[in-house]
């Protein structure tokens, strides 16, 4: 068994991070408007890179319906308010149009925003395999930062992950002060999770951290 996977039981259950490093102060409920249907693969469960955990430990209107158990098909019809809402699908597929203030204005009831988590071929797969999903209208959204995850490989060029969509998805549709509120969390929780990965493990020693890495990164550039 790795050290990685060695240290499971010993992570905050909250936050998935060692109890030092713990961030669980900061997962303070936002009471946003468009409600948010993550639909998560299941592979993504146990996984500590997952930021649909966090976003859905963020918004007060938010829930996570999981995908991929053989006995235990999704159920969106009865997680989908679609007689006060309009469903979109959040994914830059063919058909997809940007979500922008002069769509929303098309739209005759208020948006809800159904997210896929997981792999991009398995987001992909969602809305083809899915009945209920395959009915919605695709949404990308606008041309934006690069994202600002460094746990994993983003997919494709101006990918973001998935708190990320969430949240520049939300600022669309309600205002950028709720996207500033949760991209200042995110930036927090994958500091965390990355000084937890490069071998912090208190946070008081967060200074002489930062400094070694900073002469690390120095000598790396003096060297090239």
């Amino acid at each position: 068994m790795t050290s990685r996977y060695a240290n499971k039981f010993k992570r905050c259950p909250n936050c998935r991070i060692n109890p030092s490093l713990c961030f669980c102060q900061e997962l303070v409920l936002n009471d946003n408007q468009t409600p948010v249907v993550i639909v998560m693969h299941r592979a993504e469960l146990e996984l500590t890179t997952n930021t649909a955990y966090f976003a859905d430990k963020l918004l007060k209107n938010s829930v996570i319906r999981v995908r991929g158990f053989k006995d235990e098909p999704l159920d969106l019809v009865n997680h989908v308010d679609t007689e006060n809402y309009t469903p979109l699908y959040l994914f830059p597929d063919e058909e997809a149009k940007t979500l922008d203030p002069s769509f929303l204005d098309t739209l005759e009831k208020p948006p809800l925003l159904i997210v896929p988590d997981g792999s991009w071929r398995q987001a992909k797969k969602m809305k083809k395999r899915e009945s209920f999903l395959g009915g919605l209208q695709s949404v990308v959204l606008p041309t934006g930062e690069e994202s600002s995850y460094r746990l994993r490989t983003a997919p494709a060029p101006g990918a973001v992950c998935t708190f990320e969509a969430i949240a520049r998805a939300l600022g669309v549709c309600e205002g950028s002060e709720l996207q500033k509120s949760l991209e200042s969390v995110f930036k927090l929780i994958t500091d965390r999770m990355y000084y937890s990965r490069a071998g912090l493990s208190d946070l008081a020693d967060l200074p002489k951290f930062l400094e070694t890495k900073k002469a690390s990164n120095e000598a790396s550039n003096e060297k090239e």
